[in-house]
């Protein structure tokens, strides 16, 4: 599937780098303009799939671009956000008046961002299906995964508000997926049921999908509605991509490293043998997922501190198949190659050139049908060392403990407050340095 063309205009530099590098990487094709002229000229030479502008612009500002783009048949439909640092009321309605899909204000999270914009371009896509789709007398629909992703399937659900039943495939497991008056009610895939399994099958992005158009009589187990689901879903798929940038491919076999578990077997909780079990030497990483009796993000998270501690290794990668790659995204697309150069993430957030506010943002993850795996207790990976009273070498870290009521004070000014640690690379200790410091 081709990928979506957007142009961004803003003049500011730091907040083109932020958008430009994160939209990249949720696999989108970005075009840059420093003002409403340069993007004249560029939608000119290849119209966009969407246009996201600030409004303060030199030469020709945002709402001057939106009024000549509305002039034009051609490019009349274009949908354009505005992304400003001008919060106004006044200045909102002045550009939803013009015809701007969205108005958002700086600063704003990227992840925030990306959500918005694949919503929007989903939306627009299947209104375009509906309209185009015969009325009342098709009963069928089907197709690929790489053509119409689940997100898209969803939306056209919701769009044309009709009932029936989706079954999506990735080629290795079925999920069925029921609609009722647009509005995902009901879904089944192996053990899930409900969000988790429309969480699940938010993350393939290759495979086939039939959809027959019918009387649905299951019972509503879902009580978010469709836009809920699909937000808290591309959450889920974003933080489900995280985990896995950490991991091996899904087709990795892993084994329990007896000797370690042994030594560590006070810091895990009884309940996690449900996932250790798994690892037999047979299933590859996706079947310890799909079998665990946690659901799926605290799974893989489990699997990746178990992984990082050295209590699984790898064993072997399994036969050569269809599985979810290790890099998704919210658009049930895949994401393009990690960048090495531009750390930029999807928590950063898009500045304000006029603000240093920051956002709060509380992720609340939606009830699961499956349990949260137990915590695994953390173990530190500093390695403690004691030295002799007249040295520690300079370029080792250096934890100082002061465990008593008194102020400790060192030949070489350093002053330490009762019951405290100071963290820092060590200089030389003199022999009155107190032992229980050195460490």
């Amino acid at each position: 599937m081709a990928k979506k063309q957007l142009l961004l205009v803003d003049a500011d530099p730091r907040s083109v780098r932020v958008l430009e590098v994160s939209l990249k990487k949720a696999g989108y094709s970005v075009t840059t303009a420093t003002d409403g002229a340069d993007a004249l000229s560029k939608i000119e030479f290849s119209i966009p799939d969407l246009i996201l502008s600030d409004t303060r612009l030199p030469r020709l500002d945002g709402y001057e671009l939106v009024r000549r783009l509305k002039e034009h048949a051609e490019f009349a439909q274009l949908p354009v956000v505005f992304l400003t640092s001008q919060k106004s009321i006044e200045d909102k309605i002045r550009g939803l008046e013009l015809g701007v899909e969205d108005y958002l204000t700086k600063p704003i999270f990227v992840r925030e961002l990306i959500a918005r914009v694949n919503l929007l371009l989903a939306r627009r896509t299947q209104e375009k299906m509906v309209t185009s789709m015969p009325t009342s007398r098709r009963t069928r629909l089907s197709g690929s995964l790489e053509d119409m992703g689940v997100v898209d399937l969803l939306q056209t659900f919701e769009v044309s508000r009709k009932s029936g039943i989706a079954r999506i495939s990735d080629n290795r497991r079925e999920a069925r997926v029921f609609f009722r008056d647009g509005k995902v009610v009901d879904a089944e895939l192996g053990q899930l049921r409900g969000e988790e399994a429309v969480y699940r099958a938010l993350i393939w992005i290759s495979g086939s999908f039939e959809v027959e158009f019918c009387p649905v009589s299951n019972e509503d187990i879902i009580p978010t509605s469709t836009q809920g689901l699909l937000m808290e879903g591309m959450r889920r798929v974003d933080e489900w991509g995280r985990l896995l940038e950490q991991l091996p491919s899904l087709k990795t076999i892993f084994e329990v490293d007896h000797e370690q578990l042994v030594e560590r077997l006070n810091e895990i909780p009884d309940e996690l043998n449900g996932i250790l079990r798994l690892f037999d030497g047979k299933r590859t990483l996706i079947d310890v997922v799909d079998e665990s009796p946690f659901e799926d993000l605290s799974t893989l998270s489990t699997i990746t501190k178990l992984f990082f501690e050295g209590l699984l290794v790898v064993g072997q990668a399994a036969a050569d198949e269809d599985v979810v790659p290790s890099e998704v995204e919210p658009r049930a697309e895949s994401l393009p190659p990690e960048s090495s150069d531009d750390e930029v993430g999807y928590d950063d957030v898009v500045p304000d050139r006029s603000s240093d506010s920051k956002l709060q943002v509380s992720d609340v993850a939606a009830p699961s049908w499956r349990p949260s795996a137990p915590p695994l207790s953390a173990r530190s990976h500093v390695k403690w060392q004691s030295f002799p009273p007249h040295r520690i070498p300079q370029t080792t870290f250096c934890v100082l403990l002061n465990p008593g009521p008194q102020v400790m004070r060192f030949p070489d000014g350093v002053v330490l407050a009762p019951q405290t640690m100071l963290f820092g690379h060590a200089l030389a200790v003199a022999d009155s340095w107190p032992p229980s410091t050195r460490r």
